[in-house]
């Protein structure tokens, strides 16, 4: 019992580290699927499919507009990415084209985008 007792004060003191060293006051940013995945087609697409563009590539100005994307069943069939066309131009490197000025999606990208298709292409 008495080295239970003489434990007391470092258990505590792990406990408060914890505390102290994760931050008091700090939360986690809870980033949403969707969030991720407009980000991508931000950084990625809305260069050349942007809604601010006079005349956006292919006449697909909308890239940024989930629920017009995910709407589209030429592009995306929610649920079902290995059937979505916008999946397969990714999964292949034809989305962005090689000569893109914002350059290549990383595997982290293309996961985002798979992922997003996956979970039902959520606004």
């Amino acid at each position: 019992m008495k080295i239970w007792l003489a434990l007391i004060p470092f258990v505590a003191a792990f406990a408060g580290l914890g505390f102290w060293v994760g931050g008091a006051h700090s939360t986690p940013k809870v980033v949403s699927l969707a969030e991720e995945a407009r980000g991508v087609f931000r950084a990625k697409c809305a260069g050349c499919h942007g809604p601010d563009l006079p005349k956006p590539q292919a006449h697909f100005g909308y890239v940024l507009d989930l629920p017009r994307l995910a709407a589209d069943r030429e592009k995306v069939i929610p649920g079902r990415p290995a059937e979505s066309e916008l999946w397969a131009l990714v999964e292949h490197d034809e989305m962005p084209p090689a000569d893109s000025p914002h350059g290549p999606l990383t595997a982290a990208q293309k996961e985002t985008i798979r992922s997003w298709i996956a979970a039902g292409a959520p606004e």
